[in-house]
């Protein structure tokens, strides 16, 4: 577990089907071979939708924030997303995060991160300022690249496509702890928050 004094990095995501991680590893290898060297690939195992990015919180909290977004969660029903496409924040001029977009019943999910939004607002958690934009990462550019390793990040972004996944059914969020090791983050699931008919 990652701790500072008895705090464990949190957030709280859904989780995606094996098949999405396996068309996502795939684009990841294709776009690697085209940029190698200049972007932080995720590990394909630990992909998932963040809903809310809490930090570092007190380790007692946990429990408290599960049983906190039980009812209102529940009143959430179930929805259909698929994958499709790809992007780059913060732009495609000077890209630093690398990601493959969501479609289907976005107003659902909107409504979902709203939900939890409320509850953690509700337990003295900072809001977040910027718009909600659903996404799965790819990988994150590294700093101090040249300015030809970026144009090449951006032509080779521009270029490529990522297959559309089946739509999966989204029917509970996951509060996951992050553990940072030296091979990268490692994330477990640290309670499981099921929605309407989940």
């Amino acid at each position: 577990m990652s701790t500072l004094g008895g705090f464990v990095r949190a957030f709280i995501a859904i989780d995606v089907p094996s098949e999405v991680r396996q068309i996502m590893a795939v684009t990841m290898r294709e776009l690697a071979d085209q940029i190698p060297g200049s972007v932080r690939w995720v590990d394909p195992q630990g992909i998932h939708l963040t809903l809310k990015f809490l930090g570092d919180i007190p380790a007692q909290d946990v429990e408290h924030i599960v049983a906190a977004l039980k009812t209102p969660v529940r009143q959430v029903p179930g929805f259909s997303i698929h994958l499709t496409g790809l992007g780059m924040f913060p732009n495609n001029r000077r890209p630093r995060v690398l990601w493959a977009g969501v479609d289907g019943q976005l107003d659902t999910l909107t409504n979902l991160q709203q939900c939890v939004e409320g509850v953690l607002s509700e337990l003295n958690y900072a809001t977040e300022r910027q718009t909600f934009s659903p996404h799965l990462t790819l990988g994150r550019v590294r700093e101090r690249i040249s300015p030809g390793a970026r144009r090449r990040i951006i032509q080779a972004m521009s270029s490529a496509s990522i297959p559309t996944s089946d739509p999966w059914l989204v029917k509970e969020i996951r509060l996951f702890r992050t553990t940072l090791t030296p091979q990268g983050s490692i994330h477990t699931s640290m309670g499981v928050v099921p929605m309407a008919g989940g």
